[in-house]
């Protein structure tokens, strides 16, 4: 238009007012969308379809089917160009879903998730980009609309035979599946072999003696139910690398497939998880209820608040907190105008680590009502499903929060609640881990007696105080306790041609050789204590690692380590 108009031609401005007409009338079309969204004519509800996972369960690697349903109240259709899922860094959202709402009308989408590891995740919300036919014009709206899941760990189901286990008399002593050479009189004759020192004089075979004219003592073999106890290191140094390929990932599955073998085997199994302390403990059990707690307790080193454990001040909490609310809920804590210097309103007041002021008080009255909120749906679920798990209890709920420290408490709750990432702490001071590592060893061997004891760890903390830590392993293996170390060790990728790759690789190639040293030293030093160093890939299958256990064990009885 503009250039018809300085050269004098008609049929330029006539084309000009055409375009800038169509764009108008367009834009004219499109402007009622908004209108829709500012009245609330649009909603959306999504669910996981769990009937259509195999067992119900949401398990890594899976493809968890998503379903979005889209209702349209309004008088005229919308089109959806696309529908953006937020949530968490683990989970890997549907892409290219897009859908028509016609007028007053529902219409399904049907989404596919993939989660790279086990925790509780969160799925916040969901955009929804509305556009017209031509897409001149698009739309962009935010619809919060959590919806929690708990996603548990890759286990391998092994087959194992089935068999009538007696219930009577002690745990340990109950007949199961596992041959055990033990001291006694009672068991079937396994072998009779020449005395030696420190063989009971009880077990002699006098008949034996007297044809061979030398001592001889019976072997006897009596089958019981083993206790294993699992120990997983979940230090910063097991949280290097992607997610869904670190090593505590890695060791995450070892820990779940080794578990579900052995309950399915008929024995009885415990967990306890560490770093610079012992973080969470489960005394050994067995049957089917015992998995389900092992897994949720396998789950909730993914998604750690604590404050020792994570590396967050006071000022970054309430801040990630509050823009967290204001994005989710539309509740804004922030305060425009400062207070008088001497004013008594600073008490209540937090300046974040960009110099914003946000209302304590507020801020602890929006995250109590939720957490209540969320507190009283979780007993609810509870209730309905006839759980056996306690929910997680809340000392905070019979006082209003006075103490800076207690609303700390709460917002870290409510991060756990909603799913809000908290940076894990990956550094700590020289010998905090090794005192985390020495806790654990002491609890299992001052716990109930445990015939296996299966230390994952990648040996990060091991060097910095050997001597307590193999006092404290000596301890674990009195009594012919058995005690094995696992190392996740992660696989290399293949050689490049060229490109930004090679150096990635010539990088990973130095890190791959420190952890071949590490392990090295730390097998040589274990070994003086007859605890076995199995270094484990990624890619071995739990029957490859069961066996490779089965012959550390055999070495280890035969004094060949």
């Amino acid at each position: 238009m503009l250039v018809g108009a300085l050269s004098g031609t008609a049929p330029l401005v006539a084309m000009g007012g055409v375009v800038i007409a169509s764009f108008f009338s367009a834009y004219l079309w499109f402007y009622p969308a908004a209108i829709l969204l500012r009245r609330r004519k649009v909603e959306i509800s999504w669910w996981m379809p769990t009937n259509e996972v195999a067992g119900g369960a949401l398990n890594v690697d899976q493809a968890l089917p998503l379903q979005i349903a889209l209702r349209n109240h309004g008088a005229r259709g919308l089109r959806v160009l696309r529908i953006e899922v937020l949530c968490g860094s683990a989970i890997e959202p549907p892409e290219g879903l897009e859908a028509f709402m016609s007028a007053g009308m529902q219409v399904n989408v049907e989404g596919v998730l993939h989660v790279r590891e086990p925790g509780y995740h969160v799925l916040h919300g969901a955009a929804l980009h509305f556009g017209d036919i031509l897409g001149l014009f698009t739309l962009k709206a935010y619809f919060p609309n959590p919806l929690p899941l708990k996603v548990f760990p890759r286990h391998s189901q092994l087959a194992t035979a089935s068999t009538q286990q007696r219930q009577g008399g002690a745990s340990h002593q109950r007949q199961g599946l596992h041959q055990v050479k033990r001291r006694g009189l009672a068991g079937e004759l396994r072998e009779l072999r020449e005395h030696q020192h420190g063989d009971p004089f009880k077990n002699i075979a006098w008949k034996a003696t007297a044809k061979h004219r030398k001592l001889m003592v019976r072997d006897l073999e009596s089958e019981i139910v083993l206790t294993h106890q699992f120990l997983l290191d979940i230090g910063g140094d097991m949280r290097e690398g992607p997610l869904g390929h670190r090593k505590l990932d890695h060791g995450i599955d070892l820990v779940a497939s080794l578990a579900r073998s052995a309950l399915d085997a008929g024995d009885r199994v415990g967990l306890v998880t560490f770093d610079t302390r012992v973080y969470s403990q489960l005394p050994p059990g067995e049957g089917r209820q015992q998995f389900l707690q092992l897994a949720d307790r396998l789950v909730e080193v993914n998604g750690i608040v604590d404050e020792d454990l994570t590396d967050l001040t006071n000022s970054e909490l309430v801040a990630a907190i509050s823009n967290y609310l204001l994005h989710q809920e539309a509740v804004d804590m922030r305060i425009s105008r400062a207070p008088a210097l001497d004013s008594p309103a600073w008490e209540h007041i937090q300046a974040g680590p960009k110099g914003e002021l946000y209302d304590l008080k507020a801020l602890d009255r929006v995250v109590t009502a939720m957490l209540k909120a969320g507190t009283a749906r979780a007993r609810a679920k509870a209730r309905k499903s006839n759980s056996k798990h306690h929910v997680d209890p809340f000392p905070w709920k019979k006082q209003l929060a006075k103490s800076p420290m207690l609303l700390m408490d709460k917002l870290r709750r409510f991060a756990r609640l909603r799913g809000v990432e908290l940076p894990y702490r990956r550094y700590h001071e020289v010998g905090r881990r090794a005192e985390g590592l020495a806790s654990a060893i002491h609890q299992v061997a001052i716990g109930p007696r445990a015939d296996s004891t299966i230390l994952v760890t990648d040996l990060g903390g091991m060097m910095e105080d050997p001597n307590r830590k193999l006092g404290e392993l000596t301890r674990a293996r009195r009594g012919g306790r058995q005690v094995v170390a696992l190392a996740p060790v992660l696989s290399k990728r293949a050689h490049p041609t060229s490109g930004k790759q090679q150096t990635r690789w010539m990088v990973e190639d130095v890190l791959d050789r420190e952890q071949s040293l590490q392990i090295a030293r730390a097998t040589q030093l274990l070994r003086l204590n007859g605890v076995p160093l199995i270094a484990v890939r990624r890619e071995e299958s739990p029957a490859h690692v069961l066996s490779k256990i089965a012959r550390a064990r055999a070495t280890l009885r035969r004094g060949k380590l």
